[in-house]
């Protein structure tokens, strides 16, 4: 098992290099989803090209169906889909920062974390996504593989 301080650290550390919270949001999504698509090879007894086709959202799903704990997680995670889909399909969306750091206040304050650097609005979003990553990792390692994903039988 990679120690958690080191995914939680080499997530925050890719993102922290970029400004734009909206940049920040696309490539953090895309990390999330390495995690979400990692955790259900080792989490349910889907195979590699089943867990492909699924979508952000079914990757989520899928991982709530598996665990209660993993459940709670996925809350946040799939806020951060909303987030993203509304950055996806609409040319302005209003509100995304407001929603952006509202979203990240709350994952950081139900997920603990080793604090990189002072807190502004946008290392608040680094970190939480950072912590969601750390989470789902260490969530998935500890159980064991479930048997199968109801909705792929």
């Amino acid at each position: 098992m990679i120690p958690p301080p080191f995914l939680d650290w080499a997530v925050w550390a890719n993102l922290d290099r970029h400004r734009d919270v909206e940049l920040i949001l696309l490539k953090g999504h895309l990390f999330l989803e390495i995690f979400l698509a990692s955790a259900l090879s080792l989490r349910t007894s889907l195979t590699e090209p089943q867990i492909k086709s699924l979508s952000f959202s079914a990757k989520a799903r899928a991982l709530a169906e598996a665990d209660a704990q993993l459940s709670k997680v996925m809350e946040h995670v799939r806020s951060l889909n909303k987030l993203r889909n509304k950055l996806a399909h609409e040319p302005f969306p209003d509100e995304l920062q407001t929603e952006l750091k509202n979203w990240s206040e709350q994952v950081l304050s139900s997920c603990s974390i080793q604090k990189h650097q002072k807190y502004t609005s946008r290392t608040k979003i680094t970190q939480a996504i950072a912590a969601l990553a750390r989470k789902i990792y260490e969530l998935s390692c500890n159980e064991p593989k479930a048997v199968s994903h109801p909705n792929q039988e």
